[in-house]
């Protein structure tokens, strides 16, 4: 082999390998949108929990704050539903999910996931407004009467409640003080919780 015949070769590998390494890096950022798990989920599927990262991420994204994956929200979730839901309940949870999905991609083409931070937010925010409230309640006791709210609107609610209840936004953002002090009537706050003074 003569030393041009060596060059082209060389040339046509580096080529090669750059056009590897564009494909490579076209495939990771078309990926990049689908949320990786750094757990094992007990009830639900890789590809459900996936989903489930998304629609809570998607409800409270990281700002100022941890946001929802941060903070364990989905790993929460899929936890509550395999203890406390019963079979029927579940399955309408897994329902739930799918029906999403489902309008993910009729709407924009693709899974729930795959889709641009706008487009999730639009979706989740049309379900938002087509759910139903919660009646008004005290002390546990229904107040009033109203339809039944949505699957989303449940969702919403369960993803709320872990989210205020994890460790890091309970010590980090409410300043929970597991022993509260003295009772301190006058004392300046300065925008600040009395207990953490």
């Amino acid at each position: 082999m003569n030393r041009r015949e060596a060059i082209k070769n060389q040339s046509l590998v580096i080529f090669g390998v750059a056009v590897s390494a564009s494909a490579w890096s076209g495939l990771y950022l078309s990926c990049r949108s689908m949320p990786v798990l750094d757990w094992k989920p007990g009830f639900f599927t890789v590809e459900e929990a996936s989903l489930l990262t998304a629609i809570t991420e998607t409800i409270l994204p990281k700002t100022q704050t941890a946001g929802a994956m941060e903070t364990g929200v989905p790993r929460f979730i899929d936890k509550a539903i395999a203890a406390l839901f019963d079979p029927e309940t579940q399955q309408k949870i897994r329902d739930g999910l799918d029906q999403i999905d489902r309008m993910a991609k009729t709407t924009f083409g693709k899974k729930f996931p795959s889709c641009s931070e706008e487009e999730r937010t639009s979706l989740l925010l049309d379900l938002d407004r087509k759910a139903g409230t919660y009646p008004l309640s005290l002390w546990g006791i229904t107040l009033e009467q109203s339809k039944p709210v949505g699957f989303f609107r449940d969702l919403k609610s369960l993803t709320l409640m872990a989210y205020f209840t994890s460790e890091e936004i309970g010590k980090g953002v409410l300043r929970y003080d597991p022993v509260p002090g003295d009772y301190q009537a006058c004392l300046p706050l300065d925008g600040m919780n009395s207990w953490t003074e």
